[in-house]
């Protein structure tokens, strides 16, 4: 019981933290300084195993300044988060995954969905007092479902981490938001309600840049290029 009322408050929090803005694309290593946000120590960790709703699991590790995660060293990594619901990211994620190939083995894109379509039916579990694990485990069970249905709709290929699925998920996705504040703007970019946004690591982990919204596909494919030139240069 008391790690479906993390979940709850997890959602909960979750809800109000999207954000979106007027998609600028911001210089590399361009993040907030001196973090005053204060999280729970159970969400405050260097280290997630988390599990793909393909079943693969992926190892990743906290740094000062962002993630490194097992299979995308070395490389640019493209974390996309966004929801089932929302109507212009299925566009921003087939993007992407083209993206992916066109840049071969330089960029990884891995994908953080936030399962928000489903917190109103938890909610209302809760408000009927029959959120107990079977419960909660038939709505994961769906979630998981939809996810696989959406990704064949779409002819998707990416790594899809679900916030609704594992609690090593929930905690990787509270410290994304949180900790790092990855919601908050960065540089002179204005954001503000909405998914998708992307957030871009730089090669050891440093948080790059993040972006709000869908950009053109061309001009975010020479951002790319000379997020993936600077890190070059400066080897």
């Amino acid at each position: 019981m008391k790690s479906i009322k993390l979940i709850l408050a997890s959602m909960l929090l979750l809800s109000v933290a999207y954000a979106q803005g007027d998609k600028k694309l911001l210089k590399p290593d361009t993040q907030t300084k001196d973090l005053k946000v204060k999280i729970p120590a159970w969400m405050d960790k260097d280290e997630f195993t988390v599990t793909t709703i393909a079943g693969k699991k992926m190892h990743l590790l906290s740094t000062d300044k962002g993630f490194t995660f097992d299979d995308s060293k070395g490389k640019l990594t493209l974390l996309v988060v966004w929801e089932r619901a929302c109507k212009s990211c299925p566009k921003w994620l087939k993007g992407m995954q083209d993206l992916e190939k066109h840049f071969d083995n330089k960029v990884k894109v891995i994908t953080l969905e936030l399962s928000n379509s489903e917190k109103k039916r938890v909610e209302k579990l809760r408000k009927e007092k029959k959120l107990d694990s079977k419960a909660l485990n038939k709505i994961i069970e769906k979630n998981h479902k939809d996810l696989k249905k959406f990704t064949k709709k779409y002819n998707l290929d990416l790594p899809i981490i679900s916030l609704l699925s594992t609690k090593e998920n929930l905690d990787f996705s509270l410290q994304t938001l949180y900790k790092f504040e990855f919601s908050k703007p960065r540089g002179k970019a204005k954001r503000g309600g909405g998914l998708p946004f992307t957030v871009v690591f730089g090669p050891e982990g440093q948080t790059a840049g993040i972006t709000a919204g869908i950009s053109d596909q061309d001009a975010y494919k020479k951002y790319i290029e000379k997020l993936i030139k600077y890190y070059e240069d400066k080897k």
